[in-house]
Protein backbone atom coordinates (compact mmCIF):
# COMPACT_ATOMS: atom_id res chain seq x y z
CA UNK A 1 0.00 0.00 0.00
CA UNK A 2 2.96 2.24 -0.27
CA UNK A 3 0.94 3.98 -3.22
CA UNK A 4 -1.60 4.83 -1.28
CA UNK A 5 -0.76 8.92 -1.11
CA UNK A 6 -0.34 8.76 -4.85
CA UNK A 7 -3.95 7.09 -4.92
CA UNK A 8 -5.24 9.63 -2.23
CA UNK A 9 -3.86 12.81 -4.61
CA UNK A 10 -4.85 11.02 -8.30
CA UNK A 11 -8.70 10.93 -6.32
CA UNK A 12 -8.47 14.00 -4.89
CA UNK A 13 -7.12 15.92 -8.14
CA UNK A 14 -9.12 13.94 -10.39
CA UNK A 15 -12.49 15.57 -8.90
CA UNK A 16 -10.44 19.00 -9.22
CA UNK A 17 -9.20 18.99 -12.68
CA UNK A 18 -12.06 19.73 -15.73
CA UNK A 19 -13.64 16.89 -17.25
CA UNK A 20 -11.84 15.58 -20.46
CA UNK A 21 -13.25 13.71 -24.04
CA UNK A 22 -12.45 10.19 -23.36
CA UNK A 23 -10.09 10.22 -26.30
CA UNK A 24 -8.16 13.45 -24.40
CA UNK A 25 -5.06 12.35 -23.02
CA UNK A 26 -4.09 12.14 -19.25
CA UNK A 27 -0.62 13.22 -18.09
CA UNK A 28 0.29 12.72 -14.08
CA UNK A 29 3.52 14.48 -13.05
CA UNK A 30 5.92 12.02 -10.99
CA UNK A 31 8.72 11.71 -8.51
CA UNK A 32 10.73 8.65 -8.03
CA UNK A 33 10.87 7.74 -4.25
CA UNK A 34 13.09 5.19 -2.60
CA UNK A 35 10.20 3.11 -2.41
CA UNK A 36 10.26 2.62 -5.89
CA UNK A 37 13.55 1.73 -6.42
CA UNK A 38 15.40 -2.15 -6.92
CA UNK A 39 18.38 -3.59 -6.32
CA UNK A 40 19.52 -1.62 -9.34
CA UNK A 41 18.82 1.81 -8.13
CA UNK A 42 16.34 2.79 -10.51
CA UNK A 43 12.97 2.50 -10.39
CA UNK A 44 11.42 -1.60 -10.46
CA UNK A 45 9.58 -2.46 -13.32
CA UNK A 46 6.58 -3.42 -11.53
CA UNK A 47 6.06 0.07 -10.19
CA UNK A 48 5.53 1.11 -13.72
CA UNK A 49 2.57 -0.97 -13.74
CA UNK A 50 1.19 0.26 -10.43
CA UNK A 51 1.84 3.83 -11.67
CA UNK A 52 -0.15 3.00 -15.09
CA UNK A 53 -2.98 1.91 -12.77
CA UNK A 54 -3.07 4.99 -11.00
CA UNK A 55 -3.19 6.94 -14.88
CA UNK A 56 -6.17 4.79 -15.83
CA UNK A 57 -7.69 5.72 -12.74
CA UNK A 58 -7.53 9.51 -13.17
CA UNK A 59 -8.51 8.73 -16.92
CA UNK A 60 -11.67 7.26 -15.52
CA UNK A 61 -12.21 9.61 -12.86
CA UNK A 62 -12.06 12.52 -15.42
CA UNK A 63 -14.09 11.43 -18.45
CA UNK A 64 -17.34 10.64 -15.82
CA UNK A 65 -16.84 6.56 -16.19
CA UNK A 66 -16.80 6.27 -12.72
CA UNK A 67 -20.03 7.40 -12.25
CA UNK A 68 -20.92 4.50 -14.68
CA UNK A 69 -18.74 2.50 -12.74
CA UNK A 70 -20.45 3.37 -9.37
CA UNK A 71 -23.92 3.38 -10.68
CA UNK A 72 -23.56 0.26 -12.45
CA UNK A 73 -21.25 -1.90 -9.94
CA UNK A 74 -18.53 -2.05 -12.64
CA UNK A 75 -15.11 -3.14 -12.11
CA UNK A 76 -12.29 -1.77 -14.55
CA UNK A 77 -9.82 -4.64 -15.30
CA UNK A 78 -6.56 -4.93 -17.51
CA UNK A 79 -6.83 -7.63 -19.81
CA UNK A 80 -4.03 -7.23 -21.55
CA UNK A 81 -0.69 -5.17 -21.20
CA UNK A 82 2.81 -5.24 -22.80
CA UNK A 83 5.54 -3.02 -21.91
CA UNK A 84 8.25 -1.82 -23.37
CA UNK A 85 11.44 -0.18 -21.21
CA UNK A 86 13.74 1.98 -23.02
CA UNK A 87 15.45 3.87 -20.39
CA UNK A 88 15.57 3.53 -16.88
CA UNK A 89 14.30 5.97 -14.64
CA UNK A 90 16.57 6.67 -11.35
CA UNK A 91 16.14 7.98 -7.91
CA UNK A 92 14.17 11.43 -7.16
CA UNK A 93 13.68 11.93 -11.19
CA UNK A 94 11.03 13.69 -12.35
CA UNK A 95 8.66 12.32 -14.86
CA UNK A 96 5.01 12.39 -16.45
CA UNK A 97 2.87 9.13 -17.26
CA UNK A 98 0.52 9.93 -19.97
CA UNK A 99 -2.25 7.68 -20.54
CA UNK A 100 -4.47 8.09 -23.61
CA UNK A 101 -6.70 5.61 -25.49
CA UNK A 102 -6.07 4.37 -29.10
CA UNK A 103 -9.24 2.24 -29.57
CA UNK A 104 -11.57 0.38 -28.63
CA UNK A 105 -13.29 -2.82 -30.70
CA UNK A 106 -16.17 -5.11 -29.07
CA UNK A 107 -13.42 -6.60 -27.09
CA UNK A 108 -12.46 -3.54 -25.21
CA UNK A 109 -10.92 -0.43 -24.46
CA UNK A 110 -7.18 -0.26 -25.74
CA UNK A 111 -4.92 2.30 -24.52
CA UNK A 112 -1.62 3.72 -24.50
CA UNK A 113 1.00 4.42 -21.37
CA UNK A 114 3.89 6.28 -21.68
CA UNK A 115 6.53 7.30 -18.81
CA UNK A 116 8.18 10.69 -20.17
CA UNK A 117 10.83 12.90 -19.06
CA UNK A 118 13.21 15.89 -20.74
CA UNK A 119 10.67 15.38 -24.08
CA UNK A 120 11.70 11.61 -24.41
CA UNK A 121 10.23 8.57 -24.07
CA UNK A 122 11.39 6.19 -21.21
CA UNK A 123 8.91 3.75 -21.61
CA UNK A 124 5.69 2.82 -23.80
CA UNK A 125 3.07 0.57 -22.59
CA UNK A 126 -0.13 -0.77 -24.94
CA UNK A 127 -3.09 -1.89 -22.10
CA UNK A 128 -6.46 -3.53 -23.20
CA UNK A 129 -8.94 -2.63 -20.70
CA UNK A 130 -12.42 -3.79 -19.55
CA UNK A 131 -15.33 -3.38 -17.60
CA UNK A 132 -17.16 -6.12 -15.74
CA UNK A 133 -20.49 -6.38 -14.59
CA UNK A 134 -22.56 -9.08 -12.89
CA UNK A 135 -23.35 -10.49 -16.30
CA UNK A 136 -19.80 -10.44 -17.71
CA UNK A 137 -17.59 -8.09 -19.61
CA UNK A 138 -19.60 -4.76 -20.47
CA UNK A 139 -19.34 -4.19 -24.59
CA UNK A 140 -17.24 -0.91 -24.83
CA UNK A 141 -20.37 0.34 -27.25
CA UNK A 142 -22.95 0.28 -24.55
CA UNK A 143 -20.11 2.57 -22.26
CA UNK A 144 -19.44 5.11 -24.76
CA UNK A 145 -23.27 5.15 -25.57
CA UNK A 146 -23.90 5.66 -21.31
CA UNK A 147 -21.07 8.39 -21.76
CA UNK A 148 -23.44 10.04 -24.44
CA UNK A 149 -20.20 9.12 -27.06
CA UNK A 150 -21.27 9.12 -30.36
CA UNK A 151 -17.58 9.35 -32.46
CA UNK A 152 -16.82 6.18 -34.05
CA UNK A 153 -13.81 4.15 -32.41
CA UNK A 154 -10.62 5.79 -34.19
CA UNK A 155 -8.81 3.34 -36.12
CA UNK A 156 -5.98 1.03 -35.27
CA UNK A 157 -3.24 2.51 -35.62
CA UNK A 158 -0.95 1.35 -38.03
CA UNK A 159 2.24 0.63 -35.43
CA UNK A 160 -0.06 -1.88 -33.54
CA UNK A 161 -2.08 -3.57 -36.33
CA UNK A 162 -0.48 -6.98 -35.15
CA UNK A 163 -2.24 -6.73 -31.95
CA UNK A 164 -5.12 -8.95 -31.93
CA UNK A 165 -2.88 -11.92 -33.48
CA UNK A 166 -0.78 -11.60 -30.62
CA UNK A 167 -3.59 -11.39 -27.82
CA UNK A 168 -5.43 -14.26 -30.01
CA UNK A 169 -1.97 -16.42 -29.69
CA UNK A 170 -1.95 -15.51 -26.29
CA UNK A 171 -5.41 -16.99 -25.38
CA UNK A 172 -4.84 -19.70 -27.17
CA UNK A 173 -1.32 -20.63 -25.31
CA UNK A 174 -3.23 -20.42 -21.74
CA UNK A 175 -6.10 -22.54 -23.25
CA UNK A 176 -3.40 -25.19 -24.07
CA UNK A 177 -1.78 -25.38 -20.41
Amino acid sequence: MNLIFRLIRILFLGWLRPAMHPMDPSVLAFRTWPTDLDINMHMTNSRYFALMDLGRTELILRTGIFRLVLKHKWQPVVSVSTMRFKRAIKPFQRFHLETQALYWDEQGFYLEQRFVADGKTLALAVVKAVFVGRGGVIRPSHICTELGLIDPSPDVPDWLSGWPEIENAIEQRLGAI
